[in-house]
């Protein structure tokens, strides 16, 4: 299926000899790259969850790296936030002006000094991949059928794989989460309890929606407020979860200092409680639907280069908007709910603290405009 962000990157190849590319394990980044590369016989790729291949590169004198890419014209490097010396190989591309292009594929935030990767970002060398996007599929089958088939997106998500090989979807998928969990996410970040982290997504899995509470899943999944902090933190980096804040203006009542989590992709949601089922036999089809929308929106938002800011707002009455975007100050506030013949309540306390907000309703009849407004 033709990605949107390929033209994109033929493009940037052409012009450019670095590209950052980050996404979470199973977006096929690499993949993607040599795809749009015509000269195939002249790309070198490079692995960097292989030891050997890692072995090799941290062992290179400064100055070297451009033996090892042996004059090619196009250097993928897949998983290369295992790499940690990987700022002093992009500053040996960069400011060499070797006639090679170098693209780093990380399925992790890598270890770069922030201020060089604010240089990196702000001369447009960074882009971000997500599993296929609602427009991508969309276009390829068409609306209508896209519509008819919505309900296997709430639970298999958006993976290459997933749509390429449906039937094996939730082996797939379970087999991605477990490399995901239980193995290292960077060089610097170790997770020696596996188990409970796994146990941490499930909770957070179970939890979809819900604001969390370090404490609360701390207690449940064996682990201190700090680390549960911490892991949380990381599998955001590692593109799994999406941490969203509450809106708040001292207002009574309100949430304040809390977030929700929401996964980035609905497949490995359902894959972390091993619950494929259908629609009709769950209990969590809002849940599934606000986690979609939410994600696609996000998914959208970034490939249009749009840096809107999210929130969600809540009282202690668990009074609810489900999503809230802020786009220049212009508030526009969401609720969503999967059965079209319901309507959705909005709090009147919402619209009393906040009558500037734009108030809409999200459901199958009304979704198609939410996700491509930019």
């Amino acid at each position: 299926m033709q990605r949107y962000i390929a033209p994109k990157i033929q493009e940037h190849l052409a012009n450019n000899p670095l590209l950052l590319l980050l996404g979470m394990r199973g977006v096929q980044s690499d993949l993607l790259v040599e795809s749009v590369i015509e000269d195939k016989e002249n790309i070198l790729f490079l692995d960097g969850s292989k030891n050997k291949t890692i072995n090799k590169l941290e062992n290179t004198t400064k100055g070297e790296f451009i033996k090892i890419f042996e004059g090619k014209k196009f250097v993928i490097f897949k998983e290369a936030q295992f790499f940690t010396r990987l700022q002093e190989m992009i500053e040996e591309v960069i400011y060499n002006r070797y006639e090679m292009h170098l693209v780093l594929c990380c399925s992790y935030e890598p270890v770069i000094d922030k201020m060089f990767r604010d240089v990196l970002q702000k001369e447009g060398l960074e882009m971000k991949i997500y599993p296929l996007m609602f427009q991508e599929m969309a276009n390829q089958m068409g609306v209508v059928e896209f519509d008819k088939r919505l309900e296997e997106r709430l639970i298999y998500g958006n993976f290459p794989e997933v749509l390429a090989n449906p039937e094996g979807a939730d082996k797939y998928l379970i087999g991605l989460v477990k490399e995901a969990v239980f193995t290292h996410l960077n060089p610097k970040e170790r997770i020696n309890k596996g188990a409970k982290l796994m146990k941490l997504l499930q909770c957070l899995a179970f939890d979809l929606g819900e604001p969390i509470s370090y404490h609360d899943l701390g207690f449940r999944v064996g682990l201190d407020n700090e680390t549960v902090e911490r892991y949380i933190d990381l599998l955001e980096k590692a593109f799994i979860l999406k941490k969203i804040p509450s809106y708040f203006n001292d207002n009574r009542y309100e949430l304040k200092k809390t977030h929700l989590v929401y996964f980035m992709d609905n497949g490995f949601r359902n894959a972390i409680i091993k619950n494929f089922h259908g629609l009709d036999l769950r209990n969590d089809v809002d849940a599934l639907w606000k986690n979609w929308l939410i994600a696609e929106r996000i998914k959208w938002n970034d490939f249009n280069n749009n840096s809107n800011t999210y929130y969600f707002w809540r009282t202690h009455t668990r009074l609810q908007m489900d999503f809230i975007e802020d786009k220049g100050g212009q508030i526009m506030a969401y609720k969503s709910i999967w059965d079209k013949r319901r309507k959705p309540k909005f709090p009147l306390s919402f619209k009393k603290y906040y009558p500037e907000a734009g108030q809409f309703a999200l459901n199958r009849s009304t979704y198609w405009g939410f996700l491509s407004k930019k």
